[in-house]
Protein backbone atom coordinates (compact mmCIF):
# COMPACT_ATOMS: atom_id res chain seq x y z
CA UNK A 1 0.00 0.00 0.00
CA UNK A 2 2.94 2.35 1.21
CA UNK A 3 4.79 1.73 -2.36
CA UNK A 4 1.51 2.30 -4.35
CA UNK A 5 1.02 5.84 -2.63
CA UNK A 6 4.83 6.68 -3.21
CA UNK A 7 4.19 5.69 -6.79
CA UNK A 8 0.60 7.52 -7.24
CA UNK A 9 2.40 10.51 -5.66
CA UNK A 10 5.73 10.54 -7.61
CA UNK A 11 3.23 10.59 -11.00
CA UNK A 12 1.18 13.16 -9.54
CA UNK A 13 4.92 15.12 -9.20
CA UNK A 14 5.96 14.15 -12.77
CA UNK A 15 2.43 15.32 -14.27
CA UNK A 16 2.33 18.38 -12.46
CA UNK A 17 6.18 19.75 -13.58
CA UNK A 18 5.10 18.59 -17.12
CA UNK A 19 2.54 21.00 -16.94
CA UNK A 20 4.21 23.38 -15.78
CA UNK A 21 6.56 23.32 -18.43
CA UNK A 22 3.85 23.09 -21.03
CA UNK A 23 2.61 26.25 -19.64
CA UNK A 24 5.52 28.07 -19.45
CA UNK A 25 6.74 27.08 -23.23
CA UNK A 26 3.92 28.04 -24.75
CA UNK A 27 3.36 31.42 -22.99
CA UNK A 28 6.45 32.29 -24.28
CA UNK A 29 6.76 30.20 -27.43
CA UNK A 30 8.24 32.73 -29.53
CA UNK A 31 11.79 32.82 -27.54
CA UNK A 32 12.27 29.10 -28.17
CA UNK A 33 11.70 29.90 -32.04
CA UNK A 34 13.87 32.52 -32.75
CA UNK A 35 17.54 32.29 -32.78
CA UNK A 36 18.71 35.66 -33.89
CA UNK A 37 20.09 38.32 -31.80
CA UNK A 38 18.79 41.39 -30.26
CA UNK A 39 20.87 44.50 -30.75
CA UNK A 40 20.78 47.76 -28.98
CA UNK A 41 20.08 51.02 -30.55
CA UNK A 42 23.46 52.36 -30.36
CA UNK A 43 24.63 49.49 -32.71
CA UNK A 44 26.96 51.12 -35.64
CA UNK A 45 25.83 48.86 -38.79
CA UNK A 46 28.74 48.68 -41.28
CA UNK A 47 28.07 47.22 -44.78
CA UNK A 48 30.11 47.35 -48.49
CA UNK A 49 26.76 48.59 -49.84
CA UNK A 50 24.72 51.47 -49.32
CA UNK A 51 22.15 50.97 -46.84
CA UNK A 52 19.29 52.85 -44.86
CA UNK A 53 18.06 52.09 -41.47
CA UNK A 54 14.25 51.95 -40.94
CA UNK A 55 12.11 52.17 -38.23
CA UNK A 56 8.37 51.62 -38.64
CA UNK A 57 6.89 53.16 -34.95
CA UNK A 58 3.58 51.09 -34.87
CA UNK A 59 3.21 52.37 -31.53
CA UNK A 60 5.05 52.88 -27.87
CA UNK A 61 5.57 49.42 -27.92
CA UNK A 62 6.24 48.00 -31.07
CA UNK A 63 8.78 49.40 -33.60
CA UNK A 64 9.66 47.53 -36.43
CA UNK A 65 13.37 47.55 -37.67
CA UNK A 66 14.68 46.85 -40.85
CA UNK A 67 17.79 47.45 -43.23
CA UNK A 68 16.71 48.52 -46.72
CA UNK A 69 20.23 47.92 -48.94
CA UNK A 70 19.73 50.31 -51.93
CA UNK A 71 20.92 50.95 -55.65
CA UNK A 72 20.93 54.58 -56.72
CA UNK A 73 18.91 53.52 -59.09
CA UNK A 74 16.79 50.71 -58.58
CA UNK A 75 13.78 49.54 -60.91
CA UNK A 76 12.61 46.77 -58.20
CA UNK A 77 12.29 45.89 -54.47
CA UNK A 78 12.86 42.62 -52.98
CA UNK A 79 10.97 42.46 -49.77
CA UNK A 80 13.10 39.71 -47.68
CA UNK A 81 11.69 37.98 -45.00
CA UNK A 82 14.38 35.47 -43.55
CA UNK A 83 14.64 32.43 -41.39
CA UNK A 84 14.88 32.28 -37.52
CA UNK A 85 18.76 32.50 -37.18
CA UNK A 86 19.82 35.17 -39.37
CA UNK A 87 21.90 38.05 -37.85
CA UNK A 88 21.81 40.88 -39.99
CA UNK A 89 25.30 42.35 -39.02
CA UNK A 90 26.90 39.39 -40.35
CA UNK A 91 24.98 39.57 -43.61
CA UNK A 92 27.66 40.26 -46.92
CA UNK A 93 24.98 41.88 -49.75
CA UNK A 94 27.76 42.71 -52.44
CA UNK A 95 27.35 38.35 -52.42
CA UNK A 96 23.28 38.59 -52.28
CA UNK A 97 22.04 37.93 -55.93
CA UNK A 98 19.00 39.66 -55.71
CA UNK A 99 21.49 42.87 -54.97
CA UNK A 100 23.93 41.72 -57.43
CA UNK A 101 21.13 41.79 -60.17
CA UNK A 102 20.19 45.37 -59.14
CA UNK A 103 17.61 44.99 -56.85
CA UNK A 104 17.00 46.93 -53.90
CA UNK A 105 16.66 44.21 -50.93
CA UNK A 106 14.76 45.46 -47.83
CA UNK A 107 15.89 42.95 -45.24
CA UNK A 108 13.23 42.73 -41.96
CA UNK A 109 13.82 41.74 -38.54
CA UNK A 110 10.54 40.43 -37.13
CA UNK A 111 9.53 41.93 -33.25
CA UNK A 112 12.15 41.20 -30.42
CA UNK A 113 15.30 40.10 -33.08
CA UNK A 114 17.85 42.82 -34.10
CA UNK A 115 16.75 46.48 -32.92
CA UNK A 116 13.03 45.34 -33.27
CA UNK A 117 10.66 46.31 -30.24
CA UNK A 118 7.98 44.47 -29.49
CA UNK A 119 6.63 40.88 -28.26
CA UNK A 120 5.09 38.47 -30.98
CA UNK A 121 2.15 36.84 -29.56
CA UNK A 122 0.49 34.86 -32.45
CA UNK A 123 0.75 34.48 -35.80
CA UNK A 124 -1.65 37.28 -36.55
CA UNK A 125 1.36 39.44 -35.12
CA UNK A 126 3.77 38.33 -37.47
CA UNK A 127 1.09 39.07 -40.42
CA UNK A 128 -0.19 42.56 -39.39
CA UNK A 129 3.98 43.13 -38.87
CA UNK A 130 4.60 42.08 -42.34
CA UNK A 131 1.90 44.38 -43.53
CA UNK A 132 3.33 47.38 -42.54
CA UNK A 133 6.51 46.60 -44.10
CA UNK A 134 4.38 45.91 -47.36
CA UNK A 135 2.13 49.35 -47.00
CA UNK A 136 5.73 51.20 -46.55
CA UNK A 137 7.33 49.16 -49.59
CA UNK A 138 4.34 50.03 -51.65
CA UNK A 139 4.73 53.74 -50.57
CA UNK A 140 8.19 53.65 -52.43
CA UNK A 141 7.62 51.21 -55.22
CA UNK A 142 4.18 49.86 -57.39
CA UNK A 143 2.82 46.62 -56.44
CA UNK A 144 4.27 45.45 -59.75
CA UNK A 145 7.65 46.08 -58.88
CA UNK A 146 7.62 44.63 -55.71
CA UNK A 147 8.91 40.81 -55.15
CA UNK A 148 8.33 39.00 -51.90
CA UNK A 149 11.04 36.63 -50.81
CA UNK A 150 10.32 34.45 -48.09
CA UNK A 151 12.86 31.95 -46.95
CA UNK A 152 12.72 28.90 -44.05
CA UNK A 153 10.62 30.59 -41.42
CA UNK A 154 9.87 33.44 -43.32
CA UNK A 155 8.38 31.78 -46.55
CA UNK A 156 4.91 31.14 -44.93
CA UNK A 157 5.03 35.05 -43.75
CA UNK A 158 5.82 36.37 -47.61
CA UNK A 159 3.10 33.79 -48.72
CA UNK A 160 0.45 34.72 -46.57
CA UNK A 161 1.46 38.74 -47.33
CA UNK A 162 1.60 37.65 -51.30
CA UNK A 163 -2.43 35.76 -50.91
CA UNK A 164 -3.77 39.69 -49.75
CA UNK A 165 -2.12 41.76 -52.11
CA UNK A 166 -0.45 41.75 -55.27
CA UNK A 167 3.07 42.01 -55.97
CA UNK A 168 4.88 41.29 -58.81
CA UNK A 169 6.16 37.53 -57.19
CA UNK A 170 6.47 35.38 -54.17
CA UNK A 171 9.56 34.08 -54.33
CA UNK A 172 9.79 30.58 -51.62
CA UNK A 173 13.47 29.48 -50.24
CA UNK A 174 13.33 26.08 -48.87
CA UNK A 175 9.86 27.02 -47.42
CA UNK A 176 7.99 24.40 -44.44
CA UNK A 177 4.91 23.14 -45.83
CA UNK A 178 4.07 23.94 -41.86
CA UNK A 179 6.45 25.47 -39.70
CA UNK A 180 4.11 24.38 -36.91
CA UNK A 181 3.78 20.66 -38.46
CA UNK A 182 7.50 20.66 -38.39
CA UNK A 183 8.26 21.81 -34.96
CA UNK A 184 5.67 18.95 -34.02
CA UNK A 185 7.33 16.25 -35.64
CA UNK A 186 11.19 17.28 -35.54
CA UNK A 187 11.63 19.71 -32.48
CA UNK A 188 8.66 19.34 -29.56
CA UNK A 189 7.27 16.08 -30.28
CA UNK A 190 7.62 15.83 -26.77
CA UNK A 191 4.80 18.27 -26.16
CA UNK A 192 1.39 18.48 -27.41
CA UNK A 193 2.47 21.56 -29.83
CA UNK A 194 0.02 21.16 -32.97
CA UNK A 195 -2.86 21.86 -29.91
CA UNK A 196 -1.56 24.84 -28.48
CA UNK A 197 1.09 26.44 -30.49
CA UNK A 198 -0.04 30.45 -31.64
CA UNK A 199 2.46 29.63 -34.89
CA UNK A 200 0.75 27.30 -37.25
CA UNK A 201 2.04 29.19 -40.28
CA UNK A 202 0.81 26.49 -42.77
CA UNK A 203 2.43 27.67 -46.13
CA UNK A 204 0.29 25.37 -48.48
CA UNK A 205 -2.89 27.48 -47.09
CA UNK A 206 -1.13 30.94 -47.94
CA UNK A 207 0.09 29.36 -51.46
CA UNK A 208 -3.12 28.60 -52.39
CA UNK A 209 -4.61 31.70 -52.22
CA UNK A 210 -1.54 33.98 -53.49
CA UNK A 211 -2.32 34.91 -57.31
CA UNK A 212 0.57 36.42 -58.51
CA UNK A 213 3.58 34.30 -59.48
CA UNK A 214 4.80 31.59 -57.21
CA UNK A 215 8.76 30.74 -57.68
CA UNK A 216 9.50 27.57 -55.22
CA UNK A 217 13.58 27.30 -54.53
CA UNK A 218 13.53 23.77 -52.43
CA UNK A 219 15.97 21.78 -51.86
CA UNK A 220 16.50 18.57 -53.68
CA UNK A 221 16.47 15.99 -51.07
CA UNK A 222 13.00 16.98 -50.28
CA UNK A 223 11.85 16.47 -54.01
CA UNK A 224 10.02 12.96 -53.15
CA UNK A 225 8.80 13.67 -49.56
CA UNK A 226 5.22 14.56 -47.95
CA UNK A 227 3.53 17.86 -47.64
CA UNK A 228 4.77 19.19 -50.84
CA UNK A 229 4.03 22.65 -52.12
CA UNK A 230 3.97 21.57 -55.27
CA UNK A 231 0.11 19.97 -54.96
CA UNK A 232 -0.49 24.01 -54.39
CA UNK A 233 0.67 25.68 -56.88
CA UNK A 234 -1.06 27.36 -59.86
CA UNK A 235 0.53 25.66 -63.59
CA UNK A 236 2.14 29.16 -64.40
CA UNK A 237 4.07 28.92 -61.29
CA UNK A 238 7.96 27.39 -61.60
CA UNK A 239 9.74 24.71 -59.18
CA UNK A 240 13.49 24.66 -58.84
CA UNK A 241 15.22 21.78 -56.83
CA UNK A 242 18.63 22.52 -55.95
CA UNK A 243 21.18 21.27 -53.89
CA UNK A 244 22.21 22.81 -50.92
CA UNK A 245 25.64 23.17 -50.54
CA UNK A 246 25.87 25.21 -47.92
CA UNK A 247 24.17 26.43 -44.58
CA UNK A 248 23.79 30.09 -45.68
CA UNK A 249 20.56 31.26 -47.91
CA UNK A 250 20.66 29.91 -51.21
CA UNK A 251 20.66 33.39 -52.89
CA UNK A 252 24.11 33.99 -51.15
CA UNK A 253 25.64 30.89 -52.20
CA UNK A 254 28.51 31.84 -55.15
CA UNK A 255 27.58 28.58 -57.14
CA UNK A 256 24.10 29.25 -57.61
CA UNK A 257 24.86 32.90 -59.37
CA UNK A 258 23.60 31.88 -62.88
CA UNK A 259 20.86 30.45 -61.72
CA UNK A 260 19.55 33.44 -59.77
CA UNK A 261 20.65 35.68 -62.67
CA UNK A 262 18.15 33.61 -65.37
CA UNK A 263 15.13 33.63 -62.94
CA UNK A 264 15.71 37.13 -61.81
CA UNK A 265 16.33 38.65 -65.45
CA UNK A 266 13.25 37.05 -66.52
CA UNK A 267 11.16 38.77 -63.71
CA UNK A 268 13.10 42.17 -64.36
CA UNK A 269 11.88 41.84 -68.16
CA UNK A 270 8.68 41.58 -67.34
CA UNK A 271 8.71 44.52 -65.00
CA UNK A 272 10.47 46.51 -67.06
CA UNK A 273 7.86 45.72 -70.36
CA UNK A 274 5.22 46.49 -67.98
CA UNK A 275 6.53 49.65 -66.85
CA UNK A 276 6.99 50.47 -70.38
CA UNK A 277 3.47 50.19 -70.90
CA UNK A 278 1.87 51.55 -68.43
CA UNK A 279 4.00 54.74 -69.54
CA UNK A 280 2.84 54.69 -72.89
CA UNK A 281 -0.97 54.12 -72.16
CA UNK A 282 -0.28 57.48 -69.36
Amino acid sequence: MLHSRKFYYSLFVVAALYILIVQQFFKNESRFIFQSPTYTSELKYSFNVDFQELNLSINKELVLHGIWFKHKESKALVLFFPDTDIDIRQLKMEENHYYAQGFDVLMVAYRGTAESLGKLNNENDLFSDAQQWYNFAKSQFSENNIILVGSGFGSPVAAQLAGNNMPKALILEKPYFSFGDYQSKHKYWWLPYSYFTSFHLNTWEYVRKTKSEIILIQDETKRDKKGCLTDFLKQSDKVYWLKNSKDVYFSFQADKAIFYNEILHELLYSIESENSIFLKIQ
